[in-house]
């Protein structure tokens, strides 16, 4: 049986909607990270729905639905916007070791002078990982442009 991301890659969403449902009633996390990310794309967007299934799934143990829940707190997509709730899961997610989270939480706190050094810490850490955001902004920072 393929797994929930091989199902998200190679089917129509229609199908993949289908079969990661299917999953996701045996309470298969990522199969549930993945219909959030099917209600985020199709058209109309759902950010209510997909919040839903990233939720599910984060409190499944899914690192990398927690930061997407962080994300959508981050820009009020599906809910109110908490940016403090959002910073909250970000550190979870980037002290864990998920290079996005570590990208989100620098870029954030390179808005705030007094957190710059923090900030690049985090973007270094994305940075090692490979994170092409990280890297971009790291490069931006060292050349006086953020």
């Amino acid at each position: 049986m393929a797994v929930a991301e091989d199902i998200y890659h190679e089917l129509e969403p229609a199908q993949a909607r289908e079969k990661l449902l299917e999953l996701a009633l045996r309470e298969d996390h990522e199969a549930e990270f993945y219909l959030g990310h099917l209600a985020d794309e199709r058209s109309p967007r759902d950010p209510v729905e997909a919040l839903a299934w990233y939720r599910k799934s984060a409190v499944g143990g899914h690192l990398e639905a927690k930061h997407w829940v962080a994300s959508f707190m981050y820009h009020g997509m599906g809910t109110v916007q908490d940016i403090e709730g959002a910073i909250a899961l970000l550190r979870e997610c980037a002290d864990a070791g998920l290079d996005a989270s570590q990208w989100k939480l620098g870029q954030h706190l390179l808005q705030f002078p007094a957190n710059r050094a923090e900030a690049l810490g985090w973007l270094a850490r994305a940075a090692d990982q490979g994170h092409t955001g990280a890297i971009e902004l790291l490069a931006q920072s060292e050349s006086g442009d953020v």
